[in-house]
């Protein structure tokens, strides 16, 4: 079975129960008058922040070990960090602004890409049936796509498995076969919302957004909440212990980064310079890791028993959704540990590339196969 959630606005977590706070007592995470009033007003940054600060204060099996967070923040490459955009993402994500003939080229293959950010559920069979993990395949595949013919809307509602498996070099295989039928159907899902709303493909539609009078002010967060609310696959929330939801957008947050990263070269509009420092860590499942690997974060004995040595999936539900929200009130913390010398994205995209590198790559990482939003 595929889960693909319902398009549902993005609005504020749920309040606590009677008498209880939603933020944690922390000196770096205090709620303020204009916070809670950007979430009420939408912004998907706030809605995130605000979400995944309760998560920490519910937390069940991950912690944030603030001493080690401040040894970390003290030992980080500023410099290297806020450069992280400006190469390559290394061998997994090699693509680079000159290889796009325009900036709709640019933009279509960043929103595809992001919108394929998922997968990693399937890294030991990828692996062992196709000699790479989720990351390299979806790079090869949207590229193999992108040679093959345009990526428009008439093209993706009616993708074939047989194109896939072509593209994506991916063996039929029924170890890949939930892998391959989450791929069709994602694309499938974006192309007929895009036929719907009358655009021929995800160029047209950021232009379309980003001309609107409130991305005058907030374009990344613009274009973030318009992705979430009209393509399900763009729209990564979750469920808490407690009930409450935890609102994480990672691959929406992610096109916002892949389109200032590779369009913005072709059109300054696409740099969403007003307000990308407001953008929050593209938190999947590589950040939780190199944050624990780091000791940042702290796991529950039967977490790290089942991510570390047994290696077992870890379902979709509210412990992934705990782990992946307080790494990303982790970034947060460390962003707000150097002063704002970066912005929370570049941290993600720092500590995403960090996690590639020896050492962080062989640390046990989680997987979830019943996804399609990491």
């Amino acid at each position: 079975m595929i889960l693909v959630l319902g398009c549902l606005p993005l609005s504020p977590v749920r309040p606590c129960a009677a008498g209880k706070s939603l933020f944690v007592a922390n000196s770096q995470s205090k709620s303020t008058p204009a916070k809670r009033k950007q979430a009420a007003d939408g912004d998907p940054f706030a809605i995130a922040r605000l979400s995944c600060l309760h998560a920490v204060r519910v937390a069940r099996d991950v912690w944030i070990d603030e001493e080690k967070l401040q040894s970390f923040s003290a030992q980080l490459d500023l410099e290297a960090v806020r450069n992280v955009m400006k190469g390559s993402m290394g061998e997994n994500c090699d693509i680079m602004p000159d290889d796009f003939l325009d900036v709709d080229d640019a933009i279509n293959f960043a929103l595809v890409f992001s919108l394929l950010q998922f997968g990693h559920g399937f890294r030991y069979e990828l692996h062992r049936l196709c000699g790479r993990g989720a990351s390299k395949t979806v790079t090869l595949g949207v590229r193999n796509l992108r040679s093959e013919g345009l990526l428009h809307a008439s093209r993706l509602k009616r993708i074939s498995t047989t194109e896939i498996r072509h593209a994506f070099r991916l063996p039929n295989n029924p170890e890949l076969e939930e892998f391959v039928r989450q791929l069709v159907t994602v694309l499938h899902q974006a192309g007929a919302r895009l036929d719907r709303l009358a655009m021929n493909d995800f160029a047209a539609f950021c232009r379309k957004v980003l001309a609107t009078p409130e991305a005058a002010q907030s374009p990344a967060a613009t274009l973030v909440r318009q992705l979430a609310n009209h393509f399900p696959a763009f729209n990564d929330q979750g469920a808490l212990h407690d009930g409450s939801r935890v609102v994480l957008v990672k691959k929406a947050t992610l096109a916002v980064g892949e389109i200032r990263r590779l369009a913005g070269h072709h059109d300054p509009i696409y740099t969403v310079s007003k307000d990308f420092h407001h953008a929050v860590a593209a938190v999947d499942n590589v950040i939780p890791a190199v944050l624990a690997y780091h000791g940042v974060l702290r796991l529950s004995p039967a977490l790290s028993l089942a991510i570390h040595e047994q290696r077992t999936p870890l379902e979709r539900g509210p412990t992934e959704a705990e782990l992946r929200s307080v790494a990303l009130v982790a970034c947060e913390w460390i962003v707000a540990a150097v002063r704002a010398a970066v912005t929370s994205l570049d941290l993600g995209y720092y500590l995403w590339r960090s996690g590639k590198a020896p050492g962080a790559r062989q640390f046990p990482r989680h997987h979830t196969k019943n996804t399609i939003f990491y």
